[in-house]
């Protein structure tokens, strides 16, 4: 049975990094056009309404995500599927008409309870302050409704994805990530350039994008045949019990990932968390699709050998995935060190390029989130999510505090990314601690060594080439092609994927 998951293992996440890698591409496609449709000022209260509307999706849903995604195959073995996806989707309806509710609520008394932003600032005596007239030129009504619509369809289609992930519908996944990005490249550019740059019009084509993303979910998990009654109460309180510590643990994850954006807002300027948050974004996005394509290609048959109680194949399979994730996490971490300016030169309007500064340690601290992912796969495994939930809300704490206290100190951005790579790093030493007696992951140092060497010799190329070539679109794209090449064929030498190598060489021999 090792062998064969193994072999699907390989095949999901192989699908899944083709999917994320796409999406990755257009992704950096988006960022950059948006610098040159939004200015940093814009930027940075779209950062922060972004933020909002994400973390509170993933506060109330992911939840609910990650339980789907835990407990799907336990109840498929057991053929009670349809009570099942019955009870996700009453759960699913309760948490957006709630906080809708709560949204339309907090508009409302926004807007005729303090007469709009300037009305709240007044409080402070600063009604007419130009940090007022901003926000009020900015945090529209407009704003507000687009985002609570996107709100509905962004965590629709999280779950919608989570749920194909886990039945491994790989292929319509990869569909689907075509479809997201792509849809809401293409509809961005479409509103802003039919009317104006506005905040409102960024999300109106996220909106758009999930709704549809959303219906094909739908349609191929054939949810609406399921929607009968509010479900099995048994099979709730099992993915409450599972699912709501983790929405601690989603807050305190978003502590650490952005919480810098709002400190830099408020300390020093929307202008700063702009730039900050455009450069931070480029390499937060590609990493976290990185992490997903390897989770999601991996975590479903590591779950389902888990649920059949083969918990040797679990170990196996546990250490083979993080080998994966390292494969291309490590070289990614080392291409960024690499490549920061000239991406950022050659990707953003000018006045986003000093923040390319940040790359390097964002790359960082992410790359290690990820490991942090297999961690604490024992405790996800065994639903202990309290335990997950203290150790990232003490990562979260860590950051805080840093920024709060350094970011006024320095009057400079950069230090946030230091201080987000702390956090995250405190947050993966807690998890590998409180596992290492337990399902903890390992991987041999002579492959270690073989996957930084590699990446290593990568870098020392693509310095090379940067001493000959200029900084420009093509260039950047011949860096990173000559430096996959590189790092492709050095772990070819070392003999560090002759096993895949080999499995490539039967498929072809085979067709």
């Amino acid at each position: 049975m090792a062998g064969v998951s193994k072999g699907v293992m390989a095949k999901d996440t192989i699908i899944y990094m083709a999917a994320k890698g796409i999406e990755g591409i257009v992704g950096i496609i988006t960022m950059s056009v948006m610098t040159y449709l939004l200015a940093t000022q814009q930027m940075g209260y779209y950062a922060t309404a972004n933020i909002a509307i994400t973390t509170i999706a993933m506060v109330a849903i992911q939840w609910l995500v990650q339980s789907v995604l835990r407990y799907i195959n336990k109840y498929d073995i057991e053929g009670r599927h349809e009570e099942f996806y019955s009870t996700v989707f009453y759960a699913w309806l309760k948490v957006n008409v709630v906080v809708t509710l709560i949204c339309i609520a907090l508009l409302l008394i926004i807007k005729i309870g303090f007469g709009g932003f300037e009305g709240i600032f007044a409080l402070f005596g600063a009604a007419n302050s130009p940090k007022a007239k901003a926000f009020t030129q900015a945090y529209t009504s407009g704003v507000f409704i687009c985002g609570i619509l996107w709100f509905i369809t962004y965590n629709t289609a999280q779950l919608m994805i989570s749920m194909l992930a886990a039945v491994r519908e790989a292929k319509l996944n990869l569909i689907l990530s075509m479809i997201t990005v792509c849809g809401r490249l293409v509809f961005m550019v479409i509103f802003c350039k039919l009317w104006t740059s506005k905040i409102e019009w960024i999300f109106l084509s996220y909106f758009i994008t999930d709704a549809i993303v959303s219906l094909i979910g739908m349609k191929r998990l054939k949810i609406l045949k399921y929607l009968k009654g509010k479900g099995n109460r048994e099979i709730l309180n099992e993915l409450k019990a599972y699912g709501m510590p983790l929405m601690g643990n989603q807050l305190a994850t978003s502590v650490l990932n952005k919480s810098d954006i709002y400190i830099i807002t408020i300390v020093l300027s929307a202008n700063a968390s702009g730039i900050y948050q455009t450069n931070y974004s480029l390499i937060a996005t590609a990493f976290t699709l990185l992490n997903a394509s390897v989770m999601r290609g991996c975590y479903p048959t590591i779950l389902r050998a888990w649920s059949e109680g083969k918990k040797e194949d679990v170990q196996r399979l546990l250490n083979e995935a993080v080998r994966m994730y390292m494969l291309v996490a490590i070289p990614a971490v080392a291409g960024v060190f690499a490549v920061s300016h000239s991406a950022a030169s050659a990707l953003f309007e000018s006045k986003y390029v000093e923040g390319y500064t940040v790359m390097f340690w964002v790359a960082l601290g992410m790359m290690f989130l990820g490991l942090t992912e297999y961690s604490i796969k024992y405790w996800e495994l065994n639903s202990n999510t309290n335990a997950i939930f203290k150790r990232s809300l003490i990562g979260g704490a860590v950051n805080v505090i840093l920024n709060l206290i350094l970011v006024k100190m320095t009057g400079s951005y950069f230090i946030a990314s230091v201080t987000t790579f702390i956090g995250f790093f405190v947050y993966f030493v807690l998890a590998r601690y409180g596992t290492r007696n337990h399902l903890k992951w390992e991987i041999e140092p002579k492959r270690f060594i073989k996957i930084l060497g590699s990446a290593l010799v990568m870098v020392a190329v693509i310095e090379m080439l940067k001493t000959i070539l200029p900084e420009s679109k093509i260039c950047l794209a011949i860096f990173i092609i000559c430096g996959i090449i590189v790092y492709g064929a050095m772990l070819v030498i070392t003999g560090e994927v002759k096993d895949e190598v080999a499995v490539i060489k039967n498929r072809i021999l085979k067709k």
